[in-house]
């Protein structure tokens, strides 16, 4: 069939109608290719500490690179403590409260974030924060037998009677071998203190009050000095 077009302005119309489907094809095909195209945002630096004390606060930080300069959405997650805000590049946290002379043991906390662009294209990075506690930390140091090497008694040494001293992280026992009197309680360390030197209070079963003690230690000799008696005792850690 031969079509005969008569008049200049139809073609003009059906011109301008070609180009402008032409125009349109275009602009969908380049919407699909840049959907098809889409790439994944990149972490390029994930900041989290290694090991925060109980209730400290700190700040998790996140930089990223995405190859279409997208507009990207960021969401924190944490499996315990406080976030101060769930978005952002930067959040503070808040580890879970604890007292300082609490002697319970450290406990790992997962950390996530969740990064998304224009595309809904999605990564994530995680890591694991130890949270500790100071006086578990000093405490397990300390914890070992000793023996019982020296004793003074206002600045003059004193025959010792020979002894032993156990330490675990929440208990003592004291034995002193002239009668096998032993003493049994338990132990707080009293702020401030480290694993260098320190006051411990010392709960002997069935007393209701403490006996009050400084130390010094050199990761060898510990060294327990009662000021109420001018009394003071040398330990030699057992390997």
């Amino acid at each position: 069939m031969k079509i005969t077009l008569k008049s200049p302005f139809i073609v003009l119309r059906l011109g301008v109608f070609m180009l402008f489907a032409c125009q349109l094809i275009i602009l969908n095909g380049c919407e699909q290719f840049e959907n098809w195209t889409n790439d994944t945002p990149e972490i390029t630096s994930f900041t989290v500490p290694e090991e925060v004390h109980y209730g400290d606060t700190v700040e998790f930080k996140v930089t990223t690179f995405d190859p279409e300069d997208d507009s990207l959405t960021y969401l924190w997650d944490v499996s315990d403590g406080t976030l101060k805000d769930e978005t952002g590049i930067k959040v503070q946290w808040t580890a879970p409260a604890l007292g300082d002379e609490e002697v319970v043991p450290p406990q790992k906390v997962t950390v996530r974030v969740y990064i998304r662009d224009g595309g809904d294209e999605e990564v994530s990075e995680s890591a694991s924060i130890t949270i500790f506690s100071k006086a578990y930390k000093v405490a397990n140091a300390l914890s070992g037998s000793y023996d019982l090497v020296r004793s003074q008694v206002n600045g003059k040494t004193v025959d010792s009677l020979g002894g032993t001293l156990r330490l675990t992280t929440t208990t003592f026992t004291r034995q002193f071998e002239d009668d096998a009197q032993f003493f049994f309680g338990a132990y707080e360390l009293i702020e401030p203190f480290d694993d260098k030197k320190g006051s411990i209070h010392w709960f002997s079963e069935g007393a209701l009050t403490p006996d009050v003690s400084t130390y010094t230690w050199d990761g060898k000799l510990l060294v327990i000095f009662w000021p109420d008696t001018a009394t003071g005792h040398v330990y030699d850690k057992k390997r």
